[in-house]
Order: structure tokens, then C-alpha cells, then sequence
């Protein structure tokens, strides 16, 4: 017998998992309640002035508490406790982090990491390059141009057990990143320093301005210093050509590459 058809689906779950599925509940409990207060106090951190009258948009609070609450992953948090922050305003009308929540919520723990290390990296990049102050984030053909490349070791030891190319091809379809490629440089020792390179995009870069409570400013991309996360550890070598990593790293005809591989 069926016992979905002949009764509820909470009757059927203890006919089967019997006391077992009131400690699941208790764990759900626990967990979204941990992973609320976690949203809360990362939202809070990025918030100016607590005290400023204005208040967080409901569809987006609704959407981040239930999307976001049920993991542990710091970036999660940072990501949502940072849409959340964006979403308030003096009348809490303001619900344009909707759009953005259904992506954050999209994407895996990794693809959240990944997305910043990239958009962090390039934002530091793009500080220090005064010839792209003027970029303009909203003009695609001309992130199109733009290139980083990082090598892999930079980016893998912050996703470990996780399939890179996956994730990079995950950001690719979601329009976060654009052209990208894994490659490797041969060095004259023949070993190989594996990098990637990539082109931002406008959604890109409205993410991550939003994911620091800094939507406003995504136009400034180029020329404004978003900071960092507390627990995202930062490449220590990226620039516009593997030739420029290979230099600052002191690799430039030479054969040790432990710092890169």
C-alpha cells in the first residue's frame, strides 16, 4: 500500500523513519538557526550605520533567511549577509537584490568562492593599473578585452576536493565570468605552471558589488577598493600576462617553481 496516498507525508515519514525523523528536524532547526544568526551578524558587519532608519526589503529577507540559512560556508554568508545589507532602504521598498539572491542561491559554496577570488583579485588589479581607470563596468565589449590570469595554485588550494573546471564553466553559463581558459607555461626546466585567465563581465561585477554591500559603487569598479572577506584567502601572484606572474614571483628564467605549482 501506498501509504503517500492513504496519508500525509509527515504520517508516512515516521512510519518509516519512526523517532529518527524528529531528530532531523531538531538538526534543521539548529542548523537554519545558526546559519541565520550567521547571515545577521555578516550583514550587520557591512553595514555602516545600524542605526540609520532604514530596513531590509521582506521578498529579499525572506529569500536569503530560506536559501541561505541551512549551510555553514562562511562565503555563503558573506554573499547573502551582503544582499541582505544592500536590500535596505528608508521605506524597504527596494527589492532589487531579488534578481541576485536567485542567482547567489544558484551556485555552489566553490562557484561563490571562486567568483570572488576572481572579482577581488581583478578589483586589486585594476587599483594599482592606472591606464583602466576610466573602464566602464556597464560596456561588456570592453571587459571583453580585459584579462587576469592567476595561477592555479592561488585558486585550488581555497577549493580543495572540488572540479575548478566545473566551477569555472558553472560561472561561465551563469554570465558571471566571460572567456576563460585553463592553460599551462613550461618554464626551462620543463616543469609547467598551470594558470587560468579570464574576462570579467557586468553581472560579474554587479555580484560582487552587491555581495559587499556596495551595489552603488559597481560602476567604480575599476577605481574603487571593495576590501576583502575575513575568511577568503587572496592569490598571492596575478596580473595581465603569465609573463608579469612569472616576474613577480621571481620565476622569470629560472627554474623553481614551488611558489607557483
Amino acid at each position: 500500500m501506498d501509504l503517500i496516498t492513504t496519508g500525509t507525508v509527515a504520517v508516512a515519514a515516521h512510519k518509516l523513519l519512526g523517532k529518527t525523523v524528529d531528530a532531523i528536524s531538531e538538526d534543521l532547526a539548529k542548523l537554519y538557526g545558526k546559519g541565520r544568526d550567521k547571515i545577521t551578524q555578516v550583514a550587520v558587519r557591512k553595514i555602516k550605520n545600524l542605526d540609520d532608519g532604514a530596513k531590509a526589503n521582506l521578498r529579499v529577507a525572506r529569500d536569503v533567511f530560506w536559501n541561505g540559512s541551512y549551510t555553514d560556508e562562511s562565503i555563503c554568508a558573506e554573499y547573502f549577509g551582503g544582499i541582505l545589507a544592500a536590500s535596505r532602504s528608508q521605506d524597504g521598498k527596494d527589492d532589487t537584490g531579488v534578481f541576485y539572491v536567485d542567482i547567489i542561491k544558484s551556485l555552489s559554496s566553490g562557484q561563490l568562492k571562486i567568483h570572488y577570488i576572481l572579482y577581488r583579485a581583478l578589483n586589486r588589479f585594476l587599483l594599482v593599473d592606472t591606464t583602466k581607470k576610466d573602464l566602464n563596468p556597464g560596456q561588456e565589449s570592453e571587459l571583453h578585452k580585459l584579462q587576469l590570469f592567476i595561477p592555479h595554485k592561488g585558486i585550488v588550494e581555497q577549493v580543495q576536493n572540488e572540479d575548478l573546471g566545473a566551477i569555472l564553466h558553472g560561472l561561465h553559463a551563469k554570465n558571471l565570468i566571460g572567456n576563460f581558459q585553463s592553460n599551462g607555461h613550461k618554464l626551462e626546466n620543463d616543469k609547467v605552471v598551470p594558470y587560468i585567465e579570464f574576462s570579467p563581465t557586468t553581472l560579474g561585477i554587479q555580484l560582487f558589488a552587491i555581495a559587499n554591500n556596495r551595489f552603488p559603487q559597481w560602476r567604480n569598479f575599476s577605481t574603487s577598493d571593495f576590501g576583502d572577506f575575513p575568511d577568503v584567502i587572496l592569490p598571492k601572484y596575478y596580473g595581465s600576462s603569465i609573463d608579469s606572474i612569472l616576474e613577480q614571483a621571481g620565476l622569470k628564467n629560472k627554474s623553481d617553481p614551488s611558489t607557483l605549482i
